[in-house]
C-alpha cells in the first residue's frame, strides 16, 4: 500500500509524475522513465499526469497505468506510431490502467499536508488489482476500482522501488507511507487490508488522546475555518451596511423632492398675493379718482348755486348742470363698478 501526495502551484500545466517499480535488477540507475532507466525486467506501475502529445488520446491525463517488460523494450509513452513489438505502450494491455485525478492543486484553500492518495495494490495468482482512494482534510473518499489486470507473470525475487520526475513543469511527489504485507492465507485482500487499515488508524488515534494534542495542521486547518467563518460575518455586515447606505441616499433624496416642490408651493403663492396686492393699489387708486370727482361736483354744486342765488334767469341753467353732474357722476359710477369687477375676478 502506498500514500503519495503529489501537487503543484499550476492548475494546468503541471508533470510529469512517478512510478512504483517491482524488478529484478536492485540497483537505482537515472534514466527517462520517471527518473529510472529504461528496458527494465519486471513491472512498472506508473501515475503519469503529463500528456507528452497534443492529441487526442484513448485515455485521459492524470493517468495510471501497469507494464510488464522483458528486459528488451522501449519506453515510449502516446507513441504516434506504436510497435507493440518493440515498445511497451501505455494502456496496450486490455484492463492495464484508468484516468483518475489523484494530483491536488495547491491554490485551492482546502488543500493542506492531509491531503494524499492511497493506492492499494494487490497481486494474487497472476492477477494485478490497483484501487485508488483520496483524502481532502482528512476525510476519506470512497475507494476507486482502477483495473483488473490479468495474466502478469512478475519475476521471482524481484525489488520495490519508487521514482519520480519533472522536466520544465515542476511538481512535488511525497511518499507519506508504503507499505508490503504478505496475502498468503488471506481469501479477501480488500478486507484484509481494511482491517489493518482500521487497527493502524485506532493506534494513532489513542496516541493522540494519550498526550491529549492534535496535528499543527488540523489546528492551521480549524484556524482557516474561524477565519472564513469572521470573513463571511464581515461580508454580511458590509451587505447590511450597503443596503442601510442605499435606504438613507432614498430616503434623502424624498425629502429633497418633496423640499423642492414646497418652495414652489411658496413661490407660486407668493405670486399670487404680489398679484392681490397689485389689484387692491389700482382699486384703491380709482376709488381715490372717483372721491376726487364726487369733491369736484360737489364744487361746481356750490357755485351754481351762489350764482343762481344772485339773478333771476337761473333755472334753465340750473337744471342744465344738474343734469350734466348726474350724467357725470352716472359715467364715473359705472367705471368704477367694471373697476372693481375686473380686478377682483
Amino acid at each position: 500500500m502506498l500514500e503519495v501526495r503529489a501537487s503543484g502551484t499550476s492548475p494546468h500545466l503541471y508533470g510529469d509524475g512517478l512510478a512504483i517499480w517491482l524488478v529484478t535488477n536492485p540497483d537505482h540507475i537515472e534514466g527517462d522513465v520517471f527518473g529510472r532507466e529504461d528496458h527494465w525486467k519486471g513491472l512498472g506501475l506508473f501515475f503519469d499526469t503529463f500528456q507528452n502529445l497534443d492529441h487526442s488520446h484513448h485515455h485521459k491525463h492524470p493517468y495510471i497505468y501497469a507494464m510488464m517488460n522483458d528486459g528488451t523494450k522501449g519506453y515510449i509513452p502516446d507513441a504516434e506510431k506504436p510497435d507493440p513489438t518493440k515498445q511497451v505502450l501505455p494502456g496496450a494491455v486490455e484492463n492495464s490502467g484508468c484516468s483518475y485525478d489523484f494530483r491536488y492543486a495547491e491554490t485551492r484553500e482546502d488543500v493542506s499536508v492531509l491531503n494524499h492518495t492511497r493506492v492499494h495494490m494487490t497481486y494474487k495468482g497472476k492477477a494485478l488489482k490497483v484501487r485508488i482512494q483520496q483524502t481532502s482534510i482528512g476525510q476519506t473518499k470512497e475507494w476507486y476500482n482502477c483495473f483488473d489486470m490479468q495474466n502478469v507473470d512478475i519475476p521471482p525475487n524481484a525489488y520495490f522501488g519508487v521514482s519520480s520526475a519533472t522536466g520544465d513543469l515542476v511538481d512535488n511527489h511525497d511518499i507519506i507511507q508504503f507499505n508490503v504485507r504478505s496475502l498468503a492465507g488471506v481469501e479477501n485482500a480488500e478486507e484484509d487490508y481494511d482491517k489493518w487499515a482500521k487497527l493502524e488508524q485506532d493506534l494513532i488515534n489513542s496516541k493522540l488522546e494519550e498526550f491529549d494534542m492534535r496535528p499543527a495542521e488540523a489546528l492551521q486547518r480549524d484556524y482557516q475555518r474561524v477565519l472564513r467563518a469572521q470573513a463571511a460575518e464581515i461580508k454580511t455586515l458590509h451587505n447590511d451596511m450597503e443596503l442601510l447606505k442605499q435606504s438613507l441616499e432614498f430616503t434623502l433624496a424624498s425629502m429633497s423632492s418633496g423640499l423642492e416642490t414646497q418652495k414652489e408651493k411658496l413661490d407660486d403663492k407668493s405670486h399670487d398675493m404680489r398679484e392681490v396686492s397689485k389689484k387692491m393699489e389700482e382699486q384703491t387708486a380709482v376709488a381715490a379718482d372717483v372721491q376726487k370727482q364726487k369733491d369736484e361736483i360737489e364744487g361746481l354744486k356750490k357755485e351754481i348755486e351762489l350764482k343762481a342765488s344772485g339773478g333771476g334767469g337761473w333755472r334753465l341753467p340750473f337744471f342744465i348742470l344738474f343734469a350734466l353732474i348726474v350724467a357725470v357722476g352716472g359715467i364715473g359710477y359705472n367705471r368704477y363698478r367694471k373697476l372693481s369687477k375686473s380686478h377682483f375676478l
